[in-house]
């Protein structure tokens, strides 16, 4: 497995065009996931690496800062989204001020519900795929707009605002 990755990313790096423009951006801000049964509102933590001007890669790291309540056999359930961790490969095209960008990866999240006095915890991980905008200020600083699709058995759609700060390039 590990050499299956290695050998893939020193492939996307030699068909690269540019690879001298290496940059590490990091994003903050909220995002909404809503699944078919609940709503949850969570701040999103993003570290992204870009190899060169079009592919990168990016890890994120989400928590819940609501509950949702559910009805289950007429008793409502109080639900909590706990924490959410996903990893993706990045492909983006721009211009100077805007990019647009698709997303493939693995997203996994840990929900908890609570009724009557009794705590039940439950995780998932599946595919996630995504698209988005980025709105650049400056060289250094941008506002993101994004979709993503989880694929879990109870499917999750996922739009995001966050503020970015570039690091390199």
């Amino acid at each position: 497995m590990l050499r299956t990755l290695l050998a893939a990313s020193a492939a996307l790096m030699a068909l690269s065009t540019s690879v001298s423009a290496q940059e590490f951006n990091f994003s903050g801000g909220y995002e909404r996931f809503d699944f078919d049964t609940a709503d949850f509102d969570t701040v999103v933590l993003r570290g992204s690496y870009f190899f060169n001007d079009n592919f990168g890669l990016e890890g994120q790291l989400n928590f819940g800062i609501d509950d949702d309540t559910v009805t289950f056999a007429n008793t409502p359930v109080n639900v909590e989204f706990n924490y959410g961790v996903g990893a993706f490969a990045v492909a983006r095209t721009g211009t100077d001020g805007f990019n647009l960008f698709g997303r493939l990866g693995y997203y996994h999240s840990e929900v908890e519900a609570n009724l009557a006095g009794y705590n039940a915890q439950g995780d998932d991980g599946a595919f996630a795929a995504g698209v988005g905008a980025e709105f650049d200020f400056d060289d250094r600083n941008a506002v993101r707009f994004d979709y993503t699709y989880i694929d879990y058995d109870d499917s999750a759609n996922v739009l995001g605002l966050t503020y970015v700060r570039r690091f390199g390039g």
